[in-house]
């Protein structure tokens, strides 16, 4: 039986990697597709391939017939202005979820003054690999966190993901920030290394590179709880473990840097450097990694 309010709208804004997989977790519910990349996508996992054939999907400039109760935010930054217009045009009250890259984007978001925000984290590795029809390879099945803030089209949206049985996990607003910059911290590390070691996540590990890891992890733990959170005190052994998880994964920094896309580095190295800058804390490692990343996207 479907949930008593099964009007509840879900529109997901972006067509890359992340978002068609949130089209394809979400299938049950027939979410809307908003973004340049129309489907079908091919969506590949354990070596089996499945379809996500959705017929709601709209262009950035088209009309969709109402406004959606909920927006998933899974756009990369450069598409981060895009989306935010079109919130502003089409979903001017909606409940935000974004499950974008780094942070900051809250602070950007904040501008639209009637949307609910909720800043929520996935850690499932997907590689893009388009051919003849949009794909992408699910490498590592994470976990997709976010905040329960009060709203009630987010009880309705939890008693979806209890039903079809997506397995998110619903936390306090302030959980979710340390969780947040656990991820931040993660990502710190690997993205960036990978970019410049050129390896997909396993080979890191093994990497000359990888010696940058504790360094990056010891200068960003003093930002954080500067920010009212603490890292945890074995990060680096968590970070081998994703690696060690997400072996054959190419990290997303590492395929926009392949692709000849710009880098999400001001909103993960360079959002650590400029709150560190805040509270008179040095982190010389990440400004270098910021400075050498940011070349290789003007690239």
């Amino acid at each position: 039986m479907e949930p008593r309010t099964q009007r509840l709208t879900v529109a997901i804004l972006g067509t890359g990697a992340m978002a068609r997989y949130l089209a394809y977790h979400l299938d049950a519910i027939h979410p809307w597709i908003i973004g340049r990349v129309s489907p079908p996508y091919q969506i590949m996992e354990l070596g089996r391939s499945h379809q996500v054939v959705q017929p709601a999907y709209w262009g950035w400039d088209t009309l969709p017939p109402h406004p959606p109760d909920i927006v998933l935010l899974a756009v990369k930054w450069r598409g981060l202005s895009t989306a935010q217009r079109w919130i502003a045009q089409h979903a001017p009250q909606s409940v935000v979820i974004s499950f974008m890259n780094g942070m900051g984007q809250e602070e950007i978001l904040h501008e639209l003054p009637h949307v609910v925000l909720a800043m929520g984290i996935t850690t499932t590795a997907i590689t893009r690999q388009d051919d003849n029809i949009p794909t992408i390879r699910i490498v590592s099945r994470g976990s997709t966190v976010v905040p329960h803030v009060a709203d009630a089209r987010l009880d309705v949206l939890k008693t979806y993901g209890n039903q079809y049985h997506w397995g998110w996990q619903w936390v306090t607003p302030g959980r979710m920030q340390n969780l947040r910059w656990q991820k931040l911290v993660q990502n710190s590390i690997i993205n960036p290394l990978t970019v410049l070691a050129n390896c997909p996540n396993g080979e890191l590990i093994r990497h000359p590179l990888w010696q940058l890891a504790q360094p990056l992890t010891d200068e960003a733990s003093p930002v954080a709880r500067a920010e009212g959170t603490a890292i945890p005190s074995d990060m680096l052994a968590r970070v081998a473990r994703l690696l060690e998880d997400t072996r054959d994964n190419w990290s997303s920094m590492a395929q926009d840097v392949h692709a000849g896309l710009p880098t999400e580095i001001d909103a993960i190295n360079g959002y650590i450097v400029s709150h560190a800058r805040r509270h008179h804390l040095l982190v010389p490692t990440h400004e270098a990694l910021t400075v050498l990343v940011s070349k290789l996207g003007q690239g």
